[in-house]
């Protein structure tokens, strides 16, 4: 009985057209649905985010008499509302961002597949929506099931109203996080497609970087010698944040060898530009900046400056080539290696851990003479933190979760923070090498972002996230100096400790080293040397999803992540304090 109603329901829906005109704008509103709790948007600007879409859906499901046959030409847009929930399942807020785009572009295999073991229950939720929604209008499309031409012109001129009303409305609505509010950044889905526009226009731009700067030079030159020859080494780190850093006043023992260090000195207020890899590392390894990042798809490298200062330039790398500017930076070196390759005729790659950069480097070093530069990409702290180290670092115990659950949480933990411990192995190793070696050597160390670990009722996880958090910005920098270079530049040390407590960012990478290594260029902006007296304490920006500028402050923070600010007196000026009370 119960089954044979079931049934009779099911056919009156599948022969009702009316009936699945509603059920298509309704299907396809849930995205829209769940941002109006999401977005930092004033009360009309959530009216928005529901009117606008409807109005959308109603012309585009009256525009065809089969509305199946119209949901199977907008199949493309069930793709961005399963992308969109899994978004949601994932950060908890925001639209697919640009960044979003760019990151599955230069993913891999062995990545997707670490990361997609823990999205499972969002995959099965838009698995259970969108598959029966394909299927119902395969059947419908297939039995001509047609709205009738009065309630689609109806649905035409109510569509057409509420566009109207709702681009009215934009006028006086507002994004709480940018001031402002535009059809074409703040309301789905229109700000996905252009999201999307913005994503391959970048990648198009990026995949050009060997043209448009083929021609540039930073007309550099070495300005001063050392008694011995000179290396300079720049690490960088993957998803390394310092509140898991014993330097940074973590409870845990996660940095002895380091803490012990001589010739150390740490930046205790250092934040990123941008929580993606493929945005940041750029970032760090070239003069642009959150300030003005127009200038990567012209210029070079840190490493084509070194070469034409007379340095023999080395890349290194624990990360899997993504066709993003940090392969065309690899590329720039003298020579370049990459360690993780993929397994023979497979896409998976071999999980190396980065200390099997250290042979090649001392390699590099005994083979080749005169001056050196090293870039070493480190995988670091990057998911999943347990295939990160190996078994003899595996101190904080247990570390093996299943899943990215609340209640996993402290596994989680054990696990990031024994990758904490392996890199604080890997930099003392590191550091080793250039103090046995008779030169005059320095090293710059920085993540490229940190990560968020379920710290707090949002249950944020990973990074990349649309709108950073505390945990994502908040990151380790420091510089080290082997005795040659203390006696050969006692100045430039000691300028290095004199700024240590000043608030920096990653885009200080490049010039101090420069300035490090006496290399002077046109190019080079001594404000932001760390090595140098005329450090600056400016306003830090972050890089958002569009490549503008923004104090890190606003850049969508939430009350969390500025109570944890404040917490660590993480530097903001006054006037922005007075502004965005803690």
């Amino acid at each position: 009985m119960i089954h044979s109603t079931i049934a009779r329901s099911l056919k009156n829906f599948l022969v009702n057209p009316k009936k699945l005109f509603w059920f298509y704008i309704g299907l396809n509103l849930i995205p829209s649905l769940c941002l109006i709790f999401t977005e930092p948007f004033t009360f009309i600007g959530k009216i928005i985010l529901l009117t606008f879409p409807a109005g959308l859906y109603f012309i585009l499901f009256s525009l065809k008499k089969n509305t199946g046959a119209m949901q199977l030409l907008l199949f493309p847009l069930l793709i961005f509302h399963a992308f969109q929930l899994v978004l949601f399942y994932l950060f908890g807020e925001a639209v697919i961002a640009v960044d979003m785009f760019l990151n599955v572009a230069t993913t891999n295999v062995s990545e997707a597949g670490e990361l997609l073991d823990n999205l499972w229950p969002a995959i099965i939720l838009v698995c259970l929506l969108y598959i029966p929604t394909i299927a119902i209008a395969i059947v419908t499309c297939r039995h001509k099931i047609h709205l009738p031409a009065a309630y689609r012109k109806k649905a035409i001129v109510s569509g057409v109203a509420l566009l109207l009303f709702s681009f009215a409305l934009t006028f006086v609505a507002r994004n709480k996080n940018t001031g402002r509010f535009t059809v074409h950044e703040d309301i789905y889905p229109a700000n996905v497609l252009y999201n999307l526009g913005f994503a391959i226009n970048k990648w198009h731009n990026s995949q050009r970087y060997p043209v448009t700067s083929k021609d540039f030079s930073f007309k550099a030159k070495k300005q001063a010698n050392a008694p011995l020859r000179e290396i300079y080494v720049i690490v960088v780190g993957e998803a390394s944040r310092a509140e898991n850093w014993q330097l940074y006043g973590y409870s845990r023992p996660t940095n002895p060898r380091l803490s012990q260090e001589p010739g150390l000195v740490l930046y205790e207020d250092a934040i990123t530009q941008s929580n993606t890899t493929h945005k940041s590392v750029p970032l760090i390894l070239s003069a642009a900046s959150a300030e003005d990042y127009s200038v990567i798809y012209s210029h070079k490298s840190i490493l084509d400056a070194f070469k034409e200062a007379g340095f023999t330039t080395v890349f290194l790398s624990n990360q899997i080539p993504n066709r993003s500017f940090t392969d065309f930076y690899a590329e720039e070196a003298d020579f370049h290696h990459n360690i993780r390759t993929p397994k023979e005729g497979g896409l998976i790659t071999v999980n190396n851990f980065d200390e099997a950069m250290l042979p090649l480097m001392q390699h590099y070093i005994d083979s080749l003479p005169g001056n050196l530069f090293f870039v070493l990409h480190t995988y670091g702290s990057h998911f999943n933190y347990k295939e990160r180290y190996p078994a003899e670092f595996s101190v904080f115990k247990p570390d093996n979760a299943t899943g990215v659950k609340a209640e996993n949480r402290q596994q989680l933990i054990n696990a990031y923070d024994n990758s904490i411990l392996y890199t604080d192995d890997f930099l003392h190793r590191t550091i080793g090498i250039l103090r046995n070696t008779p030169a005059a050597s320095a090293l710059f160390y920085t993540s490229d972002h940190g990560e968020d670990m379920l710290d707090d009722s949002r249950k944020r996880f990973l990074h990349s996230s649309p709108n950073p958090t505390f945990y994502q910005l908040r990151i380790p920098i420091f510089m080290w100096f082997s005795d040659n270079y203390q006696n050969a530049f006692p100045e430039k040390v000691q300028h290095a400790a004199d700024n240590r407590t000043k608030p920096v960012a990653t885009n200080a990478a490049f010039h101090t080293m420069l300035d490090a290594a006496s290399i002077n260029s046109p190019y080079l902006d001594t404000d932001l040397s760390l090595v140098h007296p005329g450090f600056k304490t400016v306003q830090r920006m972050y890089l958002n999803d569009h490549d503008k500028p923004i104090f890190f402050y606003n850049a969508g923070l939430k009350k969390a992540d500025k109570e944890m600010i404040g917490k660590r007196q993480l530097f903001i000026t006054f006037a922005e304090k007075s502004v965005n009370p803690y």
